[in-house]
């Protein structure tokens, strides 16, 4: 381990309390109100910390550079929108919609759909063919693509128990934001949990 992925690792530990992405996740994150004690130049350090650990676990394709992905959550986790963050960092919508799931940062509408989304993610799960999906489904090809990839980024996120997400949270100073969306959090991964477990088991 050289020196800048260990000096990584252990402000990642630092943040997160583990050097591991899976974690028991009702371990003890702080109190708020430690939150609330952080400086701006401690939060952007630490949230360039799990930025860059992720960096260094996933392949990130979308053309934003380290920095601008830590504005990215930034802005994510203050309530921005895609469009304004892709005007904030001068890109566009498309970009920011891509670096944020790369980040495992998700939106309620990312699975807006003229289907449910259970039956559309089954249908991923059974076939890689988005173009006989589409027209199975009677949605506009690029549409399902994109569908596809938020269904990958949620896969991603819950094969690593939402760590890097819980991380983000763990430095945001704002106490209702957090809690909001950790109740987020739960709801999605109870909901899909439930699901598979429905679908993995037989009676």
């Amino acid at each position: 381990m050289d020196e800048k992925t260990e000096e990584l690792r252990e402000l990642f530990v630092d943040v997160a309390g583990t050097d591991t992405v899976t974690a028991d996740q009702s371990a003890d994150r702080g109190t708020l109100a430690a939150l609330a004690d952080l400086d701006d130049e401690t939060v952007t350090k630490r949230v360039r910390a799990v930025v860059e650990a992720m960096a260094e676990t996933f392949t990130f394709e979308a053309d934003l550079t380290i920095e601008e992905r830590v504005e990215l959550v930034q802005l994510f986790y203050e309530g921005v929108d895609d469009d304004a963050i892709a005007d904030a960092l001068d890109t566009d919508a498309e970009t920011v919609f891509l670096a944020r799931l790369e980040l495992h940062l998700f939106r309620a509408s990312d699975t807006d759909a003229s289907i449910e989304w259970d039956q559309l993610r089954e249908r991923f799960r059974e076939t890689d063919d988005d173009e006989t999906l589409a027209s199975e489904l009677a949605i506009d090809s690029d549409t399902i693509v994109r569908y596809r990839r938020v269904f990958e980024a949620r896969q991603q996120a819950r094969r690593v128990s939402h760590r890097y997400r819980s991380t983000f949270r763990d430095v945001i100073p704002d106490a209702e934001l957090a809690d909001r969306l950790t109740k987020e959090a739960t709801e999605d991964g109870l909901e899909e949990a439930a699901a598979d477990i429905e679908t993995d088991v037989s009676f």
